[in-house]
């Protein structure tokens, strides 16, 4: 075999069999079967290794990037892809099918975050199983395998997340915010804890780090699934599956060279009620309470607007001058801030202003 054969060997093309039959499964009927059934096995057919699971609702033209990128990752395992749509109107499923992706339908009012990945692993048959957002494009043909590396190489291993890169397009505050994250950092790093009494001795901070997982971009091994799934919630679904998985003794691992490009435009509207829900999640997850008081709040609304001041002075691309740009960080900083101190007072909002600051998050 000369050297572009074996190249060309080596690169399997991740996509779903065309054998496999594409069929619209009602939601609750679904969930109701066992969680280690897999679906659509053809008599006499291999296992893929690996399910990758989108959901979709209206993906719109971008979409496409997604699954040509999908289509070209440098694999040695076989792949299924799997698309769970919330009733597209945009002509998300025929895309998805001609890119030769399953795809299963459900209502929008099913929708879950935390229900629906579950679908998607129970409809699956890899032993992995990567998730991915609709807006989100792999940087490169590593992405997938990337995170299986990790799964492969240590069984202790229940989940792999991957690096956020901004889109090129992105604005200056977008930036900044995205290249502040978690999911920023260039360095590999393991999170697990060793032994129940040090996790009791740590603070709500460092409990919530040791929790950090995203499901922008990662892959779970369906063994601890099976044993630990999502969570059935709105919001915050990939944290809450962190928390218990290392509370269980498992690791979770970040991995920068398995690496999307995600970011969005949001108005200050948004950061508000975002920081608010995620103040209710810190809370009820680590105890972890940022900004508890009106003292606080001031101090972290000067800190904020400094610290992402100063990462929009270092973005060469930011224009507007320094006034310009003190001003976009404290707009920012007042309605993060602000939606972190009102998660703690939830229970003496009316319940109308409460709904109206969870809505569109």
């Amino acid at each position: 075999m000369d050297a572009s054969s074996r190249d060309h060997h080596a690169r399997s093309v991740c996509r779903t069999g065309s054998n496999l039959v594409e069929e619209r499964i009602y939601y609750r009927g679904v969930l109701e079967r066992p969680l280690t059934q897999r679906t659509g096995t053809v008599p006499g057919s291999s296992l893929p290794k690996v399910s990758v699971v989108i959901p979709t609702l209206n993906a719109g033209p971008g979409f496409r990037n997604l699954l040509d990128k999908l289509s070209t990752q440098e694999i040695g395992f076989g792949c299924e892809i799997l698309v769970i749509d919330s009733s597209s109107t945009d002509g998300t499923v025929e895309l998805a099918r001609r890119h030769g992706a399953t795809v299963y339908g459900i209502t929008r009012a099913e929708f879950g975050h935390g229900a629906t990945r579950n679908l998607g692993v129970s409809l699956s048959r890899g032993e992995y199983v990567a998730f991915i957002v609709q807006d989100a494009v792999p940087l490169d043909g590593r992405w997938l395998a990337a995170m299986v590396e990790n799964l492969e190489g240590d069984d202790l291993v229940a989940g792999v997340y991957g690096r956020q890169i901004p889109r090129p397009e992105s604005a200056p505050l977008t930036r900044a915010l995205v290249n502040g994250w978690p999911t920023a950092g260039l360095e590999r790093r393991e999170q697990r804890l060793e032994a129940p009494a040090l996790y009791r001795a740590l603070t709500p901070a460092e409990r919530r780090l040791l929790a950090t997982f995203d499901n922008v971009s990662s892959c779970v091994r369906r063994s601890v699934w099976e044993e630990i799934p999502f969570e059935r919630t709105g919001f915050g679904e990939d944290v809450r599956w962190g928390k218990s998985v290392v509370e269980r003794g498992y690791k979770l691992v970040y991995e920068p060279r398995s690496a999307v490009l995600h970011s969005h435009e949001r108005g200050a509207l948004y950061n508000l009620r975002r920081h608010y829900v995620d103040g209710q999640l810190l809370l009820e997850l680590f105890g972890l309470a940022p900004t508890p008081n009106l003292a606080l709040l001031l101090l972290n609304v000067l800190r904020s607007t400094a610290h992402l001041y100063l990462r929009l002075r270092r973005d060469a691309k930011a224009t507007g001058g320094k006034l310009r740009l003190a001003l976009l960080a404290a707009k920012h900083a007042v309605c993060s801030q602000t939606g972190l101190y009102l998660a703690l007072k939830k229970r003496r909002l009316p319940a109308r202003l409460d709904l109206l600051l969870r809505r569109g998050v």
